[in-house]
């Protein structure tokens, strides 16, 4: 069976990303091989789903290489919270014909996510 196994993101600031991955998805830093590449792998229920690559670059990515991943949530406003506590900019958008609603949220580098979330009916 075909699977989503990770999603690998460069990054020049390793501590802001993690620290906007942690505060927003709940994942934590594990365990990475000893790669000659320096990077971080964040883990979200004992798998390690992003991957971190320390990347030099003078500027953010321009919008539109990678555009977004996206999470099922299943608790909307414990998340909420997290997202206004972090000052990240952020904007709602329901998906037509379903009861499902989604949140994008602009963390550091210009890296984008979305949260998946059952509206209340």
């Amino acid at each position: 069976m075909l699977r989503l196994d990770h999603v690998t993101i460069d990054t020049r600031d390793a501590p802001a990303m993690i620290a906007f991955f942690e505060n927003i998805l709940g994942v934590k830093e594990g365990y990475r091989p000893p790669f000659p590449s320096r990077g971080h792998w964040l883990y979200l229920d004992d798998k390690p789903v992003i991957h971190l690559s320390l990347t030099e670059r003078a500027h953010d990515f321009p919008p539109g290489i990678f555009n977004h991943v996206a999470f099922s949530l299943f608790e909307f406003e414990p998340a909420l919270a997290r997202i206004k506590a972090g000052g990240y900019r952020y904007e709602y958008r329901d998906i037509p014909d379903t009861d499902l609603g989604q949140v994008f949220i602009y963390g550091p580098e210009g890296v984008k996510i979305e949260l998946q979330y059952k509206r209340p009916l």
